[in-house]
């Protein structure tokens, strides 16, 4: 890890936790009952966090599986937003639209999130090319 920039590893740690704490108040409107499990996606990128801010040897292992994971996600929130707006437009042409901008936060979301999966996976390429620079 000596050719990483610790200043940006520092800054995406500091996303994930902004990430993390945006998540948290969604996981209230997708129901109470359910609310704990969804929290464990927030509380896991916060453990991530951590583990960026004191990096390790398996650092890029981390990255990669949990963003990959976080990608796929992000690509499924995507896709729901864009057809939620495309049944929005349906409904707002027969009469109805009351939450028809309703598409627009899973967009956003997937959109987040999938923009932290990026930056994720791309430490963690540069992050084991330096490992094997190294050593």
């Amino acid at each position: 890890m000596a050719k990483v920039s610790l200043t940006g590893v520092r800054v995406l740690a500091v996303v994930h936790v902004v990430v993390a704490i945006s998540l948290l108040p969604l996981t209230l409107v997708f129901g109470l009952p359910l609310a704990p499990l969804f929290a464990l996606g927030p509380v896991w990128l916060v453990i991530v966090a951590y583990r960026l801010w004191r990096p390790t040897d398996q650092l890029a292992a981390l990255l990669r599986r949990t963003h990959i994971v976080v990608a796929v996600v992000a690509a499924l929130l995507c896709v729901y937003g864009v057809l939620a707006l495309q049944a929005a437009e349906r409904s707002a042409g027969a009469g109805g639209g009351l939450l028809g901008a309703f598409g627009l936060l899973p967009l956003t979301l997937g959109l987040v999130l999938g923009a932290t999966a990026a930056a994720s996976l791309w430490l963690a390429r540069l992050v084991s090319r330096a490992d094997d620079d190294g050593g």
